[in-house]
């Protein structure tokens, strides 16, 4: 049974305060993590209260999430075997997320007033990965015995997973992204990319503000933003230049590692036919080409947001829908997909763009 001071550090938790250490290592599998990790993730896991009749997850979702309950108890019904299970906070099965599978297999109902943890999949496969690598780096085998340089390791893992493209990279590249991804420091009126200039690096801002200009201000970011990915993708020129506003520490990736490590892992092709499904069930196509090739013509229902004003514009798209992104070849609808990756979204890129679609080839 779970303590009562552990009870009371979660209700305190989801009234607006994180959970202690001591709380998440009651919990399967975050109990193997170290002290390190453990600290991490209280800032990264998010809590919830919610009133008895809520669904915390429906069959057939794919929300890579682990739920844990804390308080209250769940009632998990499994439509397709025509039978339910009940949860209750403080038992042996609560300390392992519930209804663990991806698809979801059943629709989880609170029964009473519950609290709740949820915490990233991919995270939490991250944390288990790193502390595991760390283990076989340190003297002695144990996590806790880390060195400087892989304490410092860990502390580039956080500010990677804050980044939502990092969370969608197989824990197989993360190591290799680690070792390959350069800290810069830069200057206040240093400039990153310039606009026409041929792409060379992916950025992500560890620490600093920037700016980005296209004669006109486009944007602000500060740490944790990315940059540099759509003339990496689009094998294009710079579409923008970015400056620094203040001093700060840049980590940037080469092309080549970018496309190898980051860009192929994270975005989700499909093929048409599947392209379709989805729009059928509910997705939105999106297209990014310009405004006067969407004009000539595009797919039915589709969604006109060029590429170049996609960031300028994202306010314009819903948060709750997924969009599969097309273009002629597939280039620019990939870079579009990263950038709204990084912002969120659900999105998919129709491979082959619009030239897979025998009634669209264009010579």
């Amino acid at each position: 049974m779970m303590r009562e001071a552990q009870r009371e550090g979660m209700e305190e938790a989801a009234g607006g305060l994180m959970p202690d250490r001591e709380v998440l290592r009651g919990l399967v599998p975050l109990s193997s993590l170290s002290a390190e990790r453990l600290d991490e993730l209280v800032s990264l896991a998010v809590l919830e209260s919610h009133p008895a009749g809520t669904v915390l997850f429906r069959r057939g979702e794919l929300d890579n999430q682990a739920i844990y309950l804390l308080s209250g108890q769940v009632r998990l019904v499994f439509p397709d075997e025509d039978a339910e299970r009940i949860v209750k906070a403080g038992t042996e099965e609560a300390r392992h997320p519930i209804g663990d599978r991806q698809p979801r297999r059943a629709t989880a109902v609170a029964l009473s007033p519950v609290t709740v943890l949820r915490v990233d999949a991919n995270l939490l496969d991250y944390m288990l990965t790193w502390d595991q690598v760390t283990a076989l780096e340190s003297p002695g085998g144990h996590a806790g015995d880390e060195d400087d340089a892989a304490r410092e390791r860990g502390k580039r893992l956080r500010r990677l997973l804050r980044a939502l493209p990092f969370r969608a990279v197989p824990p197989a590249n993360l190591r290799h992204l680690l070792e390959r991804i350069e800290p810069v420091p830069v200057r206040a009126g240093d400039v990153i990319v310039r606009q026409g200039e041929r792409g060379d690096y992916y950025y992500l801002i560890d620490s600093g503000r920037a700016r980005v200009t296209r004669t006109i201000e486009l944007a602000r970011l500060g740490e944790g933003a990315g940059f540099g990915e759509e003339a990496l993708i689009s094998e294009g020129r710079r579409n923008a230049t970015v400056t620094m506003e203040t001093d700060g520490v840049l980590l940037r990736l080469s092309k080549r590692d970018f496309d190898h490590l980051l860009k192929e892992p994270v975005l989700h092709w499909i093929e048409p036919d599947e392209a379709r499904r989805r729009v059928n069930a509910g997705a939105r196509w999106l297209d990014v080409r310009h405004a006067k090739e969407f004009h000539r013509f595009h797919l039915p229902g589709a969604v006109s947001l060029p590429l170049h004003e996609l960031r300028l514009r994202l306010d314009e798209l819903d948060p709750a829908t997924h969009y599969v992104c097309y273009c002629r070849t597939g280039r620019r609808s990939s870079a579009a997909a990263f950038l709204l990756m990084q912002r969120g979204f659900g999105v998919s890129v129709l491979r082959g763009g619009l030239q897979a679609l025998p009634q669209f080839r264009v010579v």
